[in-house]
């Protein structure tokens, strides 16, 4: 594994980040202003982003290797403590990253993070093997995905803006791919509620969230049980945008605060 990266800003904190799905590690590229004197930013591209070389065999993620990965990283740059942030689909390397060096964690930035509840779409498509052959037969015969959410959508059983948003990310065999790819990969690192608790008690490590008040992905009741548990050192912030937005949002936000 060889996660590609860029480096912003040029602070004597350190930061680990990584992107959400169908972006790339530029993203981060406006925390510069806001924080860029206090911190320097290693922005990672996700497997399958940007220009990562990563093999699509749609073989799930080696933990072992992506635990080696970044121990190498972080002795080559001398990293003792830093921030590691993570949004939506990002969020999740973050908590393994979390998980993988809970010593060396300063603070945990989440923004708008996914696989703290269940998705219920991620579960079905990623499961079993009927499941992942399925989802592998829609990537190339995307027909019946696109009735189905309109569909669901038309009988309002799914919030309509969850329904637009897959099919924004599912309109061309490009971005089918990506999502199947990514999906793959992503399916063996997650960790429940319980786990992300007791690691974050074990070793006192602060949370700061991020959700947009217009998000129709993620909300409140996805982070519910940190913000709700008084053992926890939780700072939740609830910036006026909607789910794509979030890191210029988060980063507006840092630069009126900081």
């Amino acid at each position: 594994m060889d996660l590609r990266y860029i480096k912003i800003g040029n602070g004597h904190k350190k930061a680990l980040a990584f992107h959400g799905f169908g972006q790339d590690a530029s993203y981060f590229q406006c925390f510069e202003e806001s924080v860029g004197q206090d911190y320097t930013i290693y922005s990672f591209n996700l497997p399958f982003h940007g220009d990562d070389d990563t093999e699509k065999n749609g073989k799930p993620a080696d933990l072992q290797q992506l635990k080696l990965f970044f121990a190498a990283f972080l002795e080559k740059h001398a990293l003792d403590r830093f921030t590691v942030i993570g949004f939506s689909i990002g969020a999740k390397l973050a908590l393994a990253v979390a998980e993988c060096f809970p010593q060396h964690i300063d603070r945990l930035v989440l923004i708008a993070p996914d696989g703290l509840k269940t998705n219920v779409w991620f579960k079905l498509a990623t499961g079993s093997s009927i499941s992942r052959g399925i989802f592998r037969y829609i990537v190339h015969k995307p027909e019946g995905f696109f009735k189905f959410s309109e569909a669901v959508s038309s009988l309002k059983l799914i919030d309509p803006g969850i329904v637009k948003f897959a099919r924004s990310q599912m309109n061309n065999l490009e971005k089918r791919e990506k999502v199947y790819y990514t999906w793959m990969f992503f399916r063996t690192i997650s960790l429940s509620n319980k786990q992300i608790n007791r690691l974050l008690l074990q070793h006192q490590i602060p949370v700061t969230l991020f959700l947009g008040s217009e998000d129709k992905i993620i909300n409140e009741k996805h982070v519910r049980f940190l913000s709700d548990n008084p053992a926890l050192d939780v700072a939740l912030n609830i910036l006026p945008t909607g789910h794509n937005d979030l890191i210029k949002a988060t980063a507006g936000h840092l630069a009126r605060t900081s």
